[in-house]
């Protein structure tokens, strides 16, 4: 029988999900535990006495100063048994994202472990560090560099963590992936490690030495913290043959040295591939990449992939890990990303959707030729009257703009119009009278908020970016129906100065006014004042807010306008929150788009918006009649020139930048809040906003997100001060 040709034959997996060394071990490696298999019926050497010497040799540290464990996770095991066992009543403080062993370890001893989320650049917040660190902290865990984000710490960024930190904690630094750093800046534990006697460093054979099935690992520290160790560790802890093998994976440093360069120029090229073809990477200090493609789960990349015998991890809802293997499994890898994102893959039965795609490609590598196809897709878009036409002329005339970019300088202001305020105010009324895109949020909002001011005297509410105030009105419609004494109603309005206008805060007064009104209508006891500025301009503390008073800030719309650290320094959306939390509120209620349009790059965002406005316009295209005059003015001025400023430009000149769900989740609790109890259900928001059945309310830890067709368009959270 003849072999199969050698393309035919079924693919080998490409096993990138566990971060090994692809490029294989070493063959002295292999020839010393040949060799060592004589010796097997003897226990191993007795607390790895040899490989100690030899670390120790290469470190520049006492040979008393390592132990060795079964693979890093013993030795994590072994810290969190030592130092927070159930009779010492200890806590572990960590990161997300990065290696979930650590608290997965401290929960299987029943250990309270608490992960603190990083920033939207995967850095470290120190305020945030700092705030959970308790009496009870006994070991904190730092992934550096860290996994899955290939992001590192600086020695001085290190070292501000080791200067600020009780000496009542340990902190454990995992350099698990140090041999691959070629950040000069990246900082080194080992080499601080007589400066603080608090601190440990775990190091490990599985992943540059290519010993991952041996399970082999090592950690430093000062002898003192060494001697507590060994209390709970067991003398043949690492078997024989891993001893020979880590001995002799040492000794080769060609070995190691080919596989670093290997690792380096593959990953180099993986990442030049990725981003021409619009997959989203974080620069990484690993032998991995962190992924996200846009308008994508990460279960469905994964899904596929697997399919495809190409095995990764799945960081969360929408990231992927994947480690740097050889060239044609790379290839293979990129030609698989290539069918699932290709633009007649994604949509099939749209082909100017497909257009838009294949035209944000175009812009990217030959933005020329792209100005003219955008020209000639928006004639095209034109002749059709359905969503899928309406949505490719909103896209093509901002691909169209982004092109322009390079030759004119356009203002990213989504602030102007060119209907009349009239226009603009009968479009918002339909969109928020006939859709539930705006008033999902508010009704959650005062649901939340009516619960948290029962039996109140007196509230105070502050709204970050009021608008119109529809909101309100319906809050206090439902205060005025309530039985009993109803409180004092004190009302802030803070929102941008509309410079448009010979009274540039006429319609913040005008908004008042009607309030007002519609409070005397009900007989409401109400006040009202405003503030005509910028969020990232005002100082909320400076407001005088008497402490009888029952606090609610609600920002609707508004908080994804602010730009983070991925922007400028310091963070407004951090400060902003940070502000409101020193207020103490006794509720924030936050409703945002769940979409991704801060962190992504061009071609991911852009298949994101296209997935985010895309539903957003079949919504419209269902619930409003297609020759409506404000159906135009919802699509092509609200939602068009938010899908302008999305795709056309970056950095500050980007204001529409929304963020996932998740995202907004972690940014809150960074922050030091926690999710409100949830004050009313899924049924009773469907019933209140009599819902299309193709509407879906679905509950998460913080509130409800708005699905349409399965697809999320918008979530609604109430929030509280974690005292």
């Amino acid at each position: 029988m003849l072999l199969q040709p050698a393309m035919e034959q079924k693919r080998l997996p490409y096993q990138a999900a566990t971060n090994e060394n692809l490029f294989g071990s070493s063959p002295q490696v292999l020839a010393a535990m040949q060799q060592a298999l004589t010796s097997i019926h003897g226990y191993p050497t007795p607390d790895a006495a040899d490989l100690r010497h030899a670390l120790a040799k290469k470190l520049g540290v006492q040979a008393d100063e390592i132990t060795v464990g079964s693979g890093s996770a013993e030795l994590i095991s072994l810290l969190v048994r030592r130092f927070c066992g159930h009779d010492k009543d200890g806590e572990v403080l960590t990161f997300t994202p990065s290696y979930p062993l650590y608290c997965q370890e401290a929960r299987a001893l029943r250990i309270p472990c608490t992960e603190i989320p990083l920033t939207s650049a995967f850095r470290i917040d120190m305020q945030a560090f700092m705030r959970q660190l308790r009496p009870s902290t006994r070991l904190c865990f730092i992934c550096n560099p860290n996994n899955p984000t290939g992001t590192y710490l600086t020695s001085a960024e290190l070292e501000e963590v080791l200067d600020r930190i009780p000496a009542h904690v340990t902190v454990v630094v995992d350099e698990a992936y140090i041999e691959y750093v070629t950040a000069p800046d990246c900082a080194d534990a080992v080499s601080m490690l007589s400066r603080y006697p608090n601190l440990v460093v775990l190091r490990t054979f599985s992943k540059a030495y290519g010993l991952a099935s041996v399970r082999i690992g090592y950690m430093i520290a000062q002898r003192h913290l060494i001697e507590q160790i060994h209390e709970v560790k067991q003398p043949y802890n690492v078997n024989q043959l891993a001893q020979v093998a880590a001995l002799a994976a040492l000794d080769d440093e060609h070995f190691l040295h080919m596989t670093l360069e290997a690792t380096q120029a593959g990953k180099t090229k993986l990442e030049q591939a990725l981003q021409k073809i619009g997959v989203q990477f974080w620069p990484s200090q690993g032998n991995f990449l962190l992924l996200d493609a846009g308008g994508y789960s990460a279960d469905d990349i994964h899904s596929y992939l697997l399919a495809n015998n190409i095995l990764v991890r799945r960081a969360d809802h929408h990231t992927l890990r994947l480690t740097i293997g050889p060239d044609e499994h790379q290839l293979y890898l990129l030609q698989m990303l290539q069918e699932l994102l290709h633009p007649s893959r994604v949509y099939a039965t749209q082909p100017l959707l497909a257009q838009v795609l294949d035209l944000g490609y175009q812009v990217q590598d030959q933005p020329e030729e792209a100005v003219v196809n955008a020209h000639d897709l928006l004639n095209r878009a034109a002749e059709q009257t359905g969503a899928e036409g309406r949505i490719a002329q909103a896209f093509a005339r901002a691909l169209a703009l982004r092109c322009q970019q390079s030759t004119t300088k356009a203002s990213g202001n989504l602030y102007a119009s060119n209907f009349g305020e009239m226009d603009m105010i009968a479009a918002f009324n339909v969109l928020v009278t006939a859709t539930p895109l705006v008033t999902f949020g508010h009704r959650f909002a005062n649901h939340s908020i009516l619960s948290a001011i029962a039996g109140k005297s007196s509230v105070y509410l502050l709204d970050l970016g009021i608008g119109s105030g529809l909101q309100w009105f319906h809050l206090m419609e439902q205060l005025a129906a309530m039985p009993g004494e109803r409180p004092a109603l004190h009302l802030t309005g803070i929102d941008i100065p509309d410079h448009s206008n010979p009274d540039p805060e006429y319609k913040l007064q005008a908004t008042g006014s009607r309030l007002s009104a519609h409070a005397e209508r009900l007989g409401l006891d109400f006040s009202y004042t405003y503030v005509a500025t910028r969020l990232e301009d005002f100082d909320l503390q400076s407001l005088e807010i008497d402490a009888s008073h029952t606090l609610i800030v609600n920002a609707a719309l508004t908080l994804h306008h602010l730009a983070d650290e991925l922007v400028a320094i310091p963070d407004q959306r951090d400060r902003v929150l940070q502000q409101i939390r020193a207020l103490r509120p006794q509720l924030l209620t936050l409703t945002e788009p769940d979409s991704e349009h801060n962190r992504l790059d061009f071609l991911p965002r852009l298949r994101e918006s296209l997935r985010h406005y895309h539903t957003v316009f079949d919504v419209l295209d269902t619930l409003l009649p297609a020759d409506m005059p404000e159906r135009r003015v919802i699509e092509q001025e609200f939602f068009g020139r938010e899908i302008l400023n999305v795709v056309a430009f970056e950095g500050s000149d980007r204001v529409e930048r929304h963020e996932r769900l998740d995202a907004w989740q972690h940014r809150l609790t960074r922050n030091g809040y926690k999710p409100a109890p949830l004050q009313v259900t899924a049924a009773q928001i469907r019933q209140e906003l009599n819902l299309h059945s193709q509407f879906s309310p679905a509950p998460h830890t913080a509130g409800y997100t708005l699905h349409w067709k399965g697809t999320n368009i918008i979530a609604a959270t109430a929030w509280q001060a974690d005292q």
